[in-house]
This record gives structure tokens, C-alpha cells and sequence, in this order.
């Protein structure tokens, strides 16, 4: 079985680490996306990576990109990974579309009305068998994958402290 992750806002500031992260250290096929194709804003991720232009209010083109992901498989461990925010902007149609499609989904949503809205879908996924894992931000998601992609780098690691500092970052983690 083939693994295929699509990642929404792949070459945002959260998106395109974790894009790097899961070409790095899957053989899963990845899509990224966003609103406009830029190649110098592509980078080279590998053969198992392509970029796909998708603005989330086109619904027609979203529904069709994550349909792509079926697989024949019942066992698909396929995923969409929303990580096209600011979130307090959106709304649940990702989300709706995955459930709609059979597709497992995961954001990186960061924002309480952002949360309330995906939690309204629960029953929706139970039923139709999807997994949604919601509201995984920045906050412990990116800081986790820096702290793996640290420690690989050491012969062995007894303790990790992390220290967040955002301020003066506008607000962007």
C-alpha cells in the first residue's frame, strides 16, 4: 500500500516543515499546495513530492484533490493536513470534504473558534470512519519535530528542555 499525504498550505511557514519533515523520513507519495505556483517558493522535496495550485475557496478543485487520495485499499492510511490558516478565517469545509471523501485529516488550527467548529464534526468522522486529530498548532506540533530533528543528530539524548519565545513575532508562532 501506498501512502499519499496532502498537505494544504504546504508552503506556509508551518506547511513546508512539515512537507520537509515527512519527505524526509517517509516514502509517502506528498502533495503540497497552495494558492499560486512560484517555483523559486517550490523547493526540491524529492520525486515522491509534487505541488499541486489549490485556493481552498474553489470547492470543486478541493473535493476532486482529496478524492485523489482514495485508495482501493480499506486499510488507506491516507491523510489531509490542513495547515492553510490563519484559521480564525476558515471555516470547516476541509474537514466536511475529507469526511464526505473517507479521507483521515489532521490540522495544525490554532485558533479556539477554528476548534469549535472542526469538534462539531465528530460524530460526522465516527461515522464514516475517519480519523480527525484537530487543533495540533504550532505548539507542541512544529517545536516536537524540531526537538526529533535534533536529536538525530546526537549519538543519544537523556533530557530535552524546551523555552518558547514569540514575542515579537506578530503573532505567527
Amino acid at each position: 500500500m501506498s501512502n499519499r499525504v496532502l498537505i494544504l498550505g504546504g508552503r506556509g511557514r508551518v506547511g513546508s516543515h512539515v512537507a520537509a519533515d515527512l519527505a524526509a523520513h517517509t516514502d509517502a507519495e506528498i502533495t503540497i499546495t497552495g494558492r499560486s505556483q512560484h517555483p523559486k517558493q517550490i523547493p526540491d522535496l524529492g520525486s515522491h513530492v509534487q505541488f499541486i495550485e489549490l485556493d481552498l475557496e474553489d470547492r470543486d478543485k478541493l473535493t476532486a484533490v482529496i478524492r485523489g487520495l482514495q485508495t482501493d485499499s480499506s486499510d488507506s492510511r491516507n491523510v489531509v493536513i490542513h495547515c492553510a490558516g490563519p484559521f480564525h478565517y476558515r471555516d470547516g469545509r476541509v474537514l466536511e470534504t475529507c469526511i464526505n471523501e473517507g479521507v483521515n485529516y489532521v490540522d495544525v488550527s490554532d485558533h479556539p473558534s477554528f476548534t469549535r467548529k472542526a469538534i462539531a464534526y465528530r460524530e460526522a468522522a465516527e461515522a464514516a470512519g475517519v480519523t480527525a486529530i484537530v487543533n495540533t498548532g504550532i505548539f507542541p506540533g512544529i517545536s516536537n519535530s524540531m526537538v526529533r530533528q535534533s536529536i538525530e543528530q546526537l549519538d543519544t539524548a537523556d533530557t530535552v528542555h524546551l523555552s518558547y519565545v514569540v514575542a515579537g513575532s506578530g503573532g505567527a508562532g
